[in-house]
Parts: C-alpha cells; structure tokens; sequence
C-alpha cells in the first residue's frame, strides 16, 4: 500500500525493505510448498475414503507452487527496481 499511495517518495529504504520482504516470503513459500508436496508424496496410494483429501492437496501443491513463483518473480523486479534508486 506504501508504493501503491506514494508515500515512499522514491527511498532506497522502501525498495530495501520491498526486497527483503519478498525475498524472505519467497523463502517461507518455498521451504512450506516443498513440505507439503512431500506429505502429498506420502499418500501416493489413497484409500478410496481419503481420494478426495488427496486431490485437494494436490491442487494446493500446484497452487502453492504458483504462489512462490509469483512471489520470486516479484522479488527479483523488486530487485531490479532497487537498483536503479
């Protein structure tokens, strides 16, 4: 909201904190997206009772793994538009 208003003011500051922000969510993301996929791993073989648990986690890997690339994509312009302060 602070880029979106333009209460920044074209600081470095603001565009550091951007970076690390999303930079540290990317990470968050990342580790939690691979945890899950690993559990999801685990189930490979679902009771008929559990299959639809199953699919569900599925779709939360992908979306979570959508999630964290939209996050690394947004860090590294943030990155790019860190530089040119």
């Amino acid at each position: 909201m602070v880029f979106v208003c333009g209460y920044h003011h074209n600081r470095k500051s603001w565009a550091t904190a951007d970076v690390a922000y999303h930079g540290c969510a990317t990470v968050l993301y990342l580790s939690a997206s691979v945890l899950l996929a690993l559990v999801t791993i685990g189930w490979s073989q679902p009771d008929n009772m559990f299959f639809l648990i199953y699919q569900l986690d599925i779709a939360a890997v992908v979306f979570s793994f959508l999630t964290t690339l939209l996050y690394f994509t947004h860090t590294i312009f943030s990155a790019l538009r860190w530089k040119t302060y």
